[in-house]
């Protein structure tokens, strides 16, 4: 179907999604109380520097529904990640996407976050690095040449923002930092700071090395997280990449809450700031700290 047909609808969604998105992040930043505790794995599609304790592991099952028009993607990327020293943990995800064909795995990344910054460093200043090696299954979907539909950037750390494209020739080769079907090394430097005694700002710096001869991608994710209680958070996320041509870019409003003890559901509704992103994204997962 034809892009042209639903250009006003889509603009006008994109526009008072973003309104509503920015309103609350300002309140969000107007408010900062009681000091909190962050635990890790915090944001949905952006990575922060906590470290879990010595063999303490945080376990989640993420689920994603990307939508672009009448074309639809389902994902689902359930992660493992385990302390083992005071800066240093490893883990793991596997992804499992579904564009029509049924569930198939798409990728398994081992990975690794190294903290850079002891935890008294002064004003809440952190930083991280992120490494994942992503072996990719390619067993995903099977799209004909110049065939317009979305793929979805995933909910973990490895994800890049969610990207609408054609498949075209082979010797036309994607920039971005979501290479579907395509593996190679994922890096992320990590930045966040405290804004207040109970709201963090995150920056995450994205790359990526292709193994398969294709180029290396670039991108970038934004934060912001307020914790109204110990119970209840909300957040913003931009993300996006470098691309000179067909730069995708979106944004995601976000919750937390805490179900039971070190049970809680995180959920995030979102879209596109740019014609390559899709229209809409909901993301939604549990996360299990023990």
């Amino acid at each position: 179907m034809s892009s042209v047909t639903f250009a006003p609808s889509i603009l006008s969604l994109r526009i008072g999604l973003l309104k509503f998105i920015t309103a609350l992040g300002m309140l969000c930043l107007s408010l900062a109380t009681t000091a909190r505790c962050h635990h890790g794995r915090d944001f949905i599609t952006l990575q922060d520097a906590a470290i879990p304790g010595r063999l303490n592991a945080i376990l989640s099952a993420g689920y994603e529904w990307s939508r672009e028009g009448n074309s639809n993607e389902y994902s689902t990327e359930p992660s493992l990640f385990v302390g083992v020293l005071p800066m240093l943990a490893l883990g793991y995800s596997s992804a499992f996407t579904d564009s029509g064909n049924g569930l198939q795995s798409s990728a398994i990344t081992p990975q690794m976050v190294l903290r850079l910054t002891p935890e008294d460093w002064p004003n809440g200043l952190r930083a991280g690095l992120w490494l994942g090696y992503e072996f990719a299954q390619g067993g995903g979907h099977s799209h004909a040449s110049g065939a317009t539909h979305v793929h979805s950037g995933g909910s973990g750390p490895d994800a890049g923002a969610p990207s609408m494209h054609e498949h075209a020739q082979p010797q036309e080769q994607a920039l971005g930092t979501h290479r579907h079907g395509e593996s190679g090394l994922y890096s992320r430097l990590i930045v966040e700071r405290n804004l207040g005694a109970n709201t963090r700002a995150l920056l995450n710096l994205v790359q990526f090395a292709s193994a398969d001869g294709g180029k290396p991608g670039f991108g970038y994710g934004l934060g912001l997280r307020h914790e109204w209680s110990h119970n209840f958070t909300t957040g913003l996320e931009f993300s996006g990449d470098f691309q000179r041509r067909q730069s995708a870019h979106q944004v995601l409003l976000t919750g937390m809450v805490s179900v039971r003890q070190g049970l809680s559901l995180r959920l995030g509704v979102g879209g596109g700031m740019t014609r390559a992103a899709p229209d809409f994204t909901l993301h939604s997962s549990l996360l299990w700290r023990f």
